[in-house]
C-alpha cells in the first residue's frame, strides 16, 4: 500500500498543482473575454464568439475546479456520524467514502468517454467539435480517480488516534 501511495502522491500533486494553474488561467481569460465584449459592444462590433468561449472556459474550469476541491476535501460533507463512532470505524467510513467516490468517478468515467466518443456536433460560434468541449467530464473524472484512490491509501494507513 505505502509503494502505491509513493506512486501516487507526487501524481495527485502535479495534477493537483496544474489544474490549479489552468483554472486561474481560463478565470483570467473569461474576465479579459468578457471585459473585450463589453468594450466592443458598447463602442464597435460585438463579438460574435465571446459568450461561447466564456461558456466553455467556465464549464472546463468549474470541472477541473472540482477535482482541486476534492483533493482539498473542500466539499460540503456530513461528518457526524463518523464523530459519533469509535475512531477505528469513522477511519473505515472515510475509507468507504472514498472508495464510493471512486467507483461513481469510474462509472462517470466510463459514460462520458463514450459520449464524448460518439458526439460528432459543431459549436454554435465556434469551428470546434463539442467533443472536446465535453472531455473535460472524463478527464476531470480521470483525475479525481487517483485523488480518491490516493485520499482512500492516505486514510486507510493513517494511524488511529483513541
Amino acid at each position: 500500500m505505502n509503494a502505491l501511495k509513493k506512486v501516487l502522491t507526487p501524481v495527485s500533486d502535479a495534477l493537483d498543482k496544474v489544474c490549479s494553474v489552468l483554472i486561474v488561467v481560463m478565470l483570467g481569460l473569461m474576465v479579459v473575454i468578457t471585459g473585450a465584449q463589453i468594450v466592443c459592444r458598447t463602442w464597435f462590433t460585438a463579438l460574435t464568439w465571446s459568450d461561447e468561449v466564456t461558456r466553455y472556459l467556465l464549464i472546463w474550469s468549474t470541472f477541473l475546479g472540482a477535482t482541486v476541491v476534492y483533493r482539498h476535501s473542500g466539499h460540503i460533507s456530513i461528518t457526524f456520524v463518523q464523530d459519533l463512532v469509535p475512531a477505528r470505524a469513522g477511519k473505515a467510513m472515510r475509507v468507504l467514502v472514498h472508495a464510493v467516490c471512486l467507483a461513481l468517478f469510474t462509472v462517470l468515467l466510463y459514460y462520458s468517454s463514450r459520449y464524448c466518443m460518439k458526439l460528432n456536433k459543431t459549436a454554435t460560434a465556434l469551428p470546434i467539435k463539442m467533443k472536446y468541449i465535453y472531455l473535460c467530464i472524463p478527464i476531470s473524472m480521470a483525475i479525481m480517480m487517483v485523488h480518491a484512490l490516493l485520499m482512500a491509501l492516505e486514510e486507510a494507513t493513517k494511524e488511529v488516534k483513541g
